[in-house]
Formats: C-alpha cells, structure tokens, sequence
C-alpha cells in the first residue's frame, strides 16, 4: 500500500492539484487556473510515477474518509429501519421488510420451481349410451 512519506518528493502545489484531481475537481483546465499553472504541466505531472502515487493515497484517504462517516451513520439509519417497520403505510413497511431480508441476505426467489412425479389416474364414469 502506498503511504504519504511515498509522495514527499513532490512540491507543496504538486500535492494541492493531486489531492483536487483525486476529489474530482471539476477540471484539468479549473485547477490549471487556481494554481496559475498551464493544463500542460498538470499533464506532464500525471505521467510522473510519484504524483500517481500521490492522487492513490488521496483516493486511499478519501475512501477511508466516507467508510468512517458511513459507519458512524449506521445506528440512526437502523433506528430510521426500525421506526418505516412500524410505518402506518402498509407499502413503507413492505418495503422496510423487504430492506432489512436484503440485509441480512433473505432475499425471497423470484420463482419457485415445483418438480416431481404426480400419478394422474383418469376414470372413465361416463355411460356408453351418452358416448356414441
């Protein structure tokens, strides 16, 4: 995995742009102006092994960033669960079943498959007068 102290030998603007470039910063040409820098330097710098690098530990941070509040949004989404489970609206609770069976992966089948042998015994009780 790549670390910051694999980035050091880059230049304090050099690490500005790579950390705008891995937040997806509007463009190429948008960061080239904030830091009144051509596009073209901003392209050379992308061929460089160690500014990659640096646009990976930003992405890396970025991630780890959105997992933390994730997580730390996860007990007030299971009490919102909870409460759509006892909503009045039969649909909104359909539904909130259905999401917590996808949770926990009990997915109902989308269709359920009957096989086997069934003995059909047809009996004739139809009276020869009326046949003919």
């Amino acid at each position: 995995m790549i670390k910051r102290g694999d980035i050091m030998g880059l230049s304090k603007k050099q690490l500005e742009v790579a950390k705008l470039i891995a937040e997806g910063y509007s463009s190429q040409r948008d960061i080239a102006k904030k830091f009144n820098i051509s596009e073209v330097t901003i392209s050379r710098w992308k061929q460089q092994d160690e500014f990659k690098q640096a646009i990976k530990v930003f992405e890396n941070e970025i991630l780890q960033d959105m997992k933390r509040k994730l997580i730390g949004m996860t007990p007030k989404a299971i009490r919102e669960l909870d409460k759509l489970l006892e909503a009045d609206a039969e649909s909104v609770r359909l539904q909130a079943v259905k999401d917590v069976l996808d949770r926990v992966d009990l997915r109902p089948a989308d269709k359920l498959s009957i096989t086997g042998d069934v003995g059909v015994t047809i009996i004739d009780d139809i009276p020869e007068s009326i046949k003919e």
